[in-house]
């Protein structure tokens, strides 16, 4: 067994909170997957974008503001097709009026027609579009012939649910996306806002409700100067590394449901000896940590380390 686990965080895609400046201290090898608008300064390495969500940023970047305004483009498309009709009734008026067809001449009236008839093949091409694009909204938008599925009501403790079949799903993939990170001892870091109730499904009802936990209150921060004043204090980096081993051995522990109280005491008694009374700011903001003991299930194998309060108030990015 390694010293060190490997924690990932879920789920892999993770905009940006503020109170993520946390992180670094307490995981400082933490595997993230794509991070929008994380900041550099933090010491995590990220996968890219994949190509289809890259391409229609590439395909737009070159516009300018107003430029994609749908009635813009419409207003545009509306002149550039009214001049073209000008155009083309004038050329027919002057070929009337002006210059008219004589008994030798008829490929300039028939080269007229075939455009005034091509220009209205067009429009009833587009039109077409029109009603199949309404089509497709319609049955896209229409119920669902699927079977009726099981009802969730609320649980105590759980702030919302989610489907089992999409959170299973979600967690196959996470895996498969994850898969060069969870080599070794590995333990998933649950930082989404849905996170919790994504796994709590996975364990299922009535499962759940006997869940074994350790619970830890940790400090935190929620900016750079608070995460860069904390980095800089003396003696607390030690203390901080030191509490990565403590995580360490409380995850490989958990899986023996009489050692949890011992966890949860020994980490907790390590975070209020050295590292709140050696804390640099003035309000200290909690963070409660929370680790799960693993279960008989495939999705269940692993400790989970969850953050309790992941988006708490925060909408979905």
């Amino acid at each position: 067994m390694g010293e060190e686990w490997e924690i990932v965080a879920f789920p892999v895609i993770l905009p940006w909170r503020e109170e993520f400046w946390t992180l670094p201290l307490y995981f400082p090898h933490l595997r993230v997957g794509v991070a929008p608008d994380w900041p550099d300064q933090l010491p995590y390495q990220r996968l890219p974008l994949p190509p289809e969500a890259e391409s229609p940023i590439r395909d737009l970047k070159y516009f300018q503001r107003g430029e994609l305004h749908q009635w813009r483009a419409y207003q545009d498309y509306r002149r550039e097709q009214e001049e073209r009709d000008d155009d083309l009734i004038q050329a027919i008026r002057q070929a009337k009026t002006v210059a008219p067809p004589v008994p030798h001449s008829p490929p300039d009236a028939w080269s007229l027609v075939w455009q005034l008839e091509k220009m209205l093949a067009d429009q009833e091409a587009r039109m077409s579009k029109v009603d199949r694009t309404q089509e497709w909204l319609a049955e896209i938008l229409a119920p669902e012939p699927w079977e009726e599925r099981v009802q969730f009501g609320p649980v105590p403790g759980v702030g919302e649910m989610v489907d089992p079949e999409l959170a299973r799903l979600r967690y196959h993939l996470w895996r498969r996306v994850m898969a060069s990170y969870l080599q070794g001892d590995w333990s998933p870091l649950l930082l989404g806002r849905t996170s919790r109730s994504l796994f709590l499904s996975l364990k299922g009802w009535p499962e759940w409700t006997g869940l074994h936990t350790v619970q830890i209150t940790l400090p935190g921060c929620r900016s750079e100067e608070e995460w860069a004043k904390v980095r800089e204090t003396a003696g607390l980096g030690s203390h901080l590394a030191k509490f990565g081993k403590l995580l360490s051995q409380g995850l490989a522990n958990v899986a023996d449901s009489e050692k949890i109280p011992l966890v949860s005491a020994e980490l907790q008694n390590f975070v209020n000896e050295y590292l709140l009374p050696h804390w640099p700011l003035e309000q200290v903001w909690n963070w409660h940590l929370e680790i799960w003991e693993p279960g008989g299930e495939e999705e269940e194998t692993v400790p989970v380390l969850c953050w309790a309060e992941a988006g708490a108030g925060v909408l979905p990015g």
